[in-house]
């Protein structure tokens, strides 16, 4: 099997002007969403049957001016396709009864990865998903991989990569542990999702259609739902 290797990260310009505002703007609004949160950590009555999770779009980080956009290939970038994903993805938690927030909702973020992985302890979050797209120098390489770091995260990653790729249809390409930056700062149980080869011609153009990213959303968020709930079920089997 091919290894998955580094690809040349491609990136965009931004217009500079805009930046200042648009940063002050963004960071005023994770920080009032991060104290509503807290807030509402302490109510018990919210808690109860509210699970938090910290979906992150891969990329879109400022690097002197410029956005990172990932991968790039066949008129694509990783960053967008993330993006669309876990924004459905948001919704579909959101519709299971959970807090789902995003690291971004739009073409770039201010947080570094760090920050995004330290992000989900600000809002108590439970679990963190970084989403992904592969890329490697051979075309013909494809399939999903699910990465985790801490031992205990390893049922998560398990799950997750069975579930999105018996429905999905993708090529089971097992899980790994990597020192991802996202995941070795995660405070919560966090996962890196490689969701497809964007290298790949075939992956790359299911990659672009919105209805699969519609039901790769969803399927997410129902493996997210049942990692979670047997979670729960284990913690009450042991009272």
């Amino acid at each position: 099997m091919a290894r998955r290797v580094i690809a040349k990260r491609q990136v965009r310009k931004s217009p500079s002007r805009m930046q200042p505002i648009l940063f002050v703007t963004l960071i005023v609004a994770i920080a009032f969403l991060a104290f509503a949160i807290f807030r509402h950590r302490s109510s018990q009555n919210f808690v109860k049957d509210r699970p938090i999770a910290v979906i992150d779009a891969g990329h879109g980080s400022f690097k002197s001016d410029i956005i990172d956009v990932g991968a790039s290939h066949y008129g694509l970038d990783e960053a967008d396709i993330v993006l669309d994903i876990a924004l459905r993805t948001q919704k579909h938690l959101e519709a299971k009864g959970w807090i789902a927030i995003t690291t971004r909702d739009g073409d770039w973020t201010p947080f570094s990865l760090s920050q995004r992985s330290n992000f989900a302890s600000d809002v108590q979050a439970d679990v963190f998903v970084s989403l992904h797209l592969n890329s490697h120098t051979s075309r013909r390489a494809h399939g999903l991989i699910v990465f985790y770091w801490r031992p205990e995260d390893k049922p998560f990653a398990e799950l997750l990569q069975k579930r999105l790729s018996e429905k999905l249809g993708l090529k089971d390409r097992g899980i790994e542990t990597a020192p991802f930056t996202v995941l070795v700062w995660s405070p919560v149980p966090a996962v890196l999702i490689e969701l497809g080869f964007l290298s790949n011609r075939r992956e790359a153009m299911r990659l672009s259609n919105p209805q699969f990213r519609e039901r790769a959303a969803s399927v997410l968020a129902e493996a997210i739902n049942e990692w979670w709930m047997s979670q729960k079920q284990g913690a009450k089997n042991q009272q």
